[in-house]
């Protein structure tokens, strides 16, 4: 059975997400072809919306994948970067289901890098106060 026109286009949008991962072109595209996935998931056919879900599960471990393997490489991360990769993983949101299993410890990584490059140059009670928030939501999830 022939995709769909909207399986089709989400394909191809995200394959363009893909290649231009890193800038903001690349992450409207990415939302877009999430989006794309979400909708067939939630109202194609059952072999379409399988077929989606599988994709969505494909790009977040590619997406998410990047962004770890980025953290590891670098441990000094520029912010406008890190504030990227947060927008890259969150816009996987949409699609909980596709998330993978160290998603929400990604997401906490990010964050915390993040207070390191905010709260640089500010006081240490100030970068402990605010990772102690981030303690503090996770433990409530």
């Amino acid at each position: 059975m022939p995709e769909s026109a909207e399986l089709r286009a989400a394909r191809a949008t995200l394959a363009d997400a893909e290649g231009a991962w890193s800038s903001a072109d690349g992450l409207g595209r990415l939302t877009d072809g999430l989006e794309r996935l979400a909708d067939i998931i939630e109202t194609g056919a059952k072999s379409e919306a399988r077929t989606a879900a599988n994709l969505a599960t494909t790009y977040a471990g590619r997406f998410y994948g990047r962004v770890r393997d980025k953290l590891r490489r670098d441990p000094q991360v520029p912010e406008p970067e890190l504030e990227h990769y947060f927008k890259v993983v969150l816009a996987f949101d949409v699609l909980q289901d596709a998330l993978p299993p160290a998603a929400a410890e990604l997401k906490i990584d990010v964050v915390k890098a993040l207070i390191e490059r905010y709260y640089e140059g500010h006081s240490p009670d100030k970068k402990r106060a605010a990772l102690e928030q981030l303690t503090a939501l996770q433990r409530t999830r």
